[in-house]
C-alpha cells in the first residue's frame, strides 16, 4: 500500500491502535509484574545493560541495511553513532542565545 493510497491513513490508525493497546499492556501490566518479582540489584543490572546496548544501535529505521546476519549487524554498528549525533541535533536548541547573558 502506498501513502497516496485513500485508506492508507485509516489502515495506518487501525495497526497503531493495536500496537498502542499492547504497549499499553506492557506498561501497566507486564514491566511492573517484572519489576515485582525482581531484586533490586538484578533490576538495577538490567537497567545498565539495556542502556549500553541502546549505545549501540540505531536510533532510526535503516530498511536498506537488510535484516540478515552478520550484515545487520555490522551495518547497525556502523550508522548507531550518525544516528547518534543526528539525534543530538534533532535536539538542538532552535533559538539563537546571546554568548554574553549580560546583553540583552
Amino acid at each position: 500500500m502506498k501513502a497516496q493510497d485513500p485508506s492508507y491513513v485509516q489502515k495506518l490508525k487501525e495497526l497503531w491502535s493495536v500496537l498502542a493497546e499492547h504497549i499499553t499492556e506492557e506498561e501497566d501490566r507486564d514491566l511492573p509484574a517484572l519489576e515485582g518479582t525482581l531484586q533490586r540489584d538484578a533490576s538495577e543490572s538490567m537497567a545498565k545493560t539495556f542502556g549500553r546496548t541502546k549505545a549501540f544501535v540505531p536510533s532510526r529505521s535503516h530498511p536498506v541495511a537488510g535484516e540478515h546476519p552478520p550484515f545487520e549487524t555490522v551495518m547497525g554498528l556502523l550508522t548507531a553513532p550518525i544516528d547518534h549525533i543526528a539525534d543530538i541535533f534533532r535536539k538542538f536548541p532552535d533559538k539563537t542565545a546571546s554568548p554574553n547573558p549580560s546583553t540583552k
